[in-house]
């Protein structure tokens, strides 16, 4: 019987002590969210607009480096849908997109539409990866605006803003290269 109250005293020390320890190492900051951390919750997706030189919108992004000679991401096959639905872009106005992939300025299209794309059974080489990039500098704007929650008719309101050429939206700069691809 003392063994058994002498182990329960034992183990409640430990529990207790580990308690202590974790509420004596947080500090204030720790335990009040830091707005990154507010941002992170609540950043969600974008809503990405752009236009590129031609008809890419049935064909899968991938994004290279910056100085556009690898690819450093790219979607499983399995990873080419939204909301249920291939992740095609969504057509507005005058020619803008808007992105349901990952668009941004070092992005390229591979010569694989997203239905072929999605039936593969695991993503291609890199190797045939660089071998497919249909086009090496594909944009012609990208306009960032904002998160994709705050519209309530995302079309209508984003062709409002097209219409307004973009009021309180972030354009993103495209540079362009002429390097080879390896």
């Amino acid at each position: 019987m003392k063994i058994c109250r002498c182990l329960t005293f034992i183990g409640s020390l430990i529990l207790f002590s580990c308690h202590c320890s974790k509420n004596t190492t947080t500090s204030a900051a720790e335990s009040v969210p830091s707005t990154d951390n507010i941002n992170q919750v609540t950043r969600g997706a974008k809503a990405i607009v752009y236009r590129t030189n031609r008809d890419y919108s049935n064909l899968v992004p991938v994004t290279m480096n910056s100085e556009k000679t690898k690819i450093i991401s790219y979607p499983a096959p399995t990873d080419v849908f939204y909301k249920g639905k291939l992740a095609k872009p969504t057509p507005l106005k005058n020619g803008y997109l808007l992105d349901n992939r990952g668009i941004n300025e070092n992005t390229v299209f591979l010569n694989y539409t997203y239905e072929e794309y999605s039936r593969l059974t695991e993503a291609p080489s890199l190797q045939e990866m660089i071998l497919r990039v249909a086009e090496k500098n594909p944009m012609v704007e990208i306009i960032d605006c904002g998160l994709r929650y705050q519209y309530k008719d995302e079309i209508k309101e984003l062709n409002a803003l097209i219409d307004a050429n973009f009021p309180g939206c972030k354009k993103v700069i495209i540079k362009t290269h002429s390097i080879y691809l390896e």
